[in-house]
């Protein structure tokens, strides 16, 4: 009996802890080459191709029509002021806002070559300050 109790009260936790992942979402982004940024809204849907993209809507008078399907050019992107500077230099380490951004590779890397005494600010005791 033991045993069924131990494999009723597992299946129970699992089942719990399926519900909240299937409630469990992500957003989206694309990053472009230029650095800016968009974020998809739901149901947006996403076409990548160097060619022409055309949307099919077809009739009940048996009537089938292309139509071109437009370029995406919003984006969302808010400038930053370490853009144009290389990362991990002096004047990117002194502009780049820590944690600004969550969790990036940017943040990383300013952990890594910019507060290199972990003291969480860039300055003085840092292997890269030159003032």
């Amino acid at each position: 009996m033991k045993n069924f109790n131990e494999m009723f009260f597992g299946l129970i936790v699992v089942a719990f802890i399926s519900l909240f992942s299937l409630n469990a979402n992500a957003q989206t982004y694309i990053e472009y080459p230029d650095g800016s940024t968009y974020t998809l809204e739901n149901s947006e849907n996403v076409f990548i191709s160097t060619q022409p993209v055309f949307s099919k809507k077809t009739y009940n008078t048996g009537a089938v029509y292309f139509t071109p399907v437009e370029s995406n050019t919003k984006r969302d992107y808010v400038a930053s002021p370490t853009d144009g500077t290389e990362v991990g230099s002096t004047e990117w380490c002194k502009a780049y806002v820590p944690w600004s951004e969550g969790l990036t590779f940017n943040m990383v890397t300013w952990q890594r070559h910019c507060d290199t005494n972990n003291d969480g600010t860039f300055g003085e005791g840092d292997s890269g300050w030159e003032g």
